[in-house]
């Protein structure tokens, strides 16, 4: 049987490491499953253990336990058999709040599971409520800058637009939720647009950032609900998923689907919380 790590006493005694994907660095936990072929330890402390969400009764929700792999004494009856971990998909919604949140939290609840999302400071008027809502249910509102302008968060190469927009949405979110969130996703990525020193700018500010590792491009398929569904289909066979979807029609339809079909592979889901916080950026910072 593997050793026991029973030192461990927070996330940051966790061995992490960074899996290099198509579109981020993701730096996590070790987790187990046959995609990226890492492993947990034993004993993880409960804080930095993720919230997993089941659609379905959890034995459906694990990857096949792999023999070669099993712990010694696996097979023995007189011992209880060891679960795998969960592959994980965090959902992700930007552009918000708008028309359609309700709907998206609705159909959420239905499936039993939360999400993650990246609001606009200046569309919040008027959606105050939704977020709130959206929030008390047990999502985690993240902050996606006051415009979403790229020319006046960008162009001038400095910081100073991006972390003044992102503190103000953040006090507008405090003041909706009673909690100000610190997990931001800059608008169009943070690749290319931000680099080094702009990164070191966000750590300095206590901004966590959250890029993604699947695109489910439903900004671009207007009306054309299937080719995101092939989109997630595509790109979805990392042990963790970070996935990027909008505020949009297409999303809300497609949304049961997207659910169902990473049930279907193993996946369970999460939302994202300061205190089991992982890196997922396209630069590798694992200081974000």
């Amino acid at each position: 049987m593997a050793l026991i790590m029973s030192a461990l006493v927070g996330i940051s005694h966790i061995n992490f490491k960074s899996v290099k994907t198509n579109s981020a660095s993701v730096v996590i936990p070790k987790l187990a499953g046959g995609n990226e072929k890492t492993q947990l330890p034993d004993q993880i402390p409960a804080e930095a253990e993720p919230d997993f969400e089941s659609t379905q009764p959890s034995k459906n929700n694990h990857e096949p336990q792999n023999s070669k792999n099993s712990p010694a004494g696996a097979n023995d009856p007189s011992k209880p058999p060891k679960a795998a971990q969960p592959k994980v998909a965090y959902l992700t919604f930007d552009d918000g709040p708008s028309k359609y949140t309700d709907d998206i939290v609705a159909i959420l609840n239905e499936h039993g599971i939360h999400a993650t999302f990246f609001v606009i400071g200046n569309q919040i008027k008027g959606y105050e409520s939704s977020i709130k809502a959206a929030s008390e249910q047990g999502n985690y509102i993240g902050l996606h800058s006051m415009t979403h302008n790229k020319k006046i968060l960008y162009n001038s190469g400095s910081s100073a637009n991006f972390l003044r927009e992102f503190k103000k949405v953040q006090g507008m979110v405090e003041n909706i939720t009673g909690t100000a969130p610190w997990l931001i996703r800059a608008p169009y990525g943070s690749k290319p647009q931000i680099g080094k020193e702009f990164r070191n700018d966000i750590v300095k500010a206590g901004f966590k950032m959250w890029d993604w590792t699947i695109d489910s491009k439903d900004w671009k398929y207007t009306g054309k609900p299937d080719k995101i569904m092939q989109e997630v289909k595509r790109q979805a066979h990392r042990d963790v998923e970070v996935i990027l979807m909008h505020e949009k029609e297409q999303t809300v339809e497609t949304l049961p689907q997207i659910i169902q079909y990473l049930t279907d592979k193993g996946y369970a889901f999460a939302v994202y919380k300061p205190e089991q916080h992982f890196s997922v950026n396209f630069a590798g910072d694992s200081r974000l």
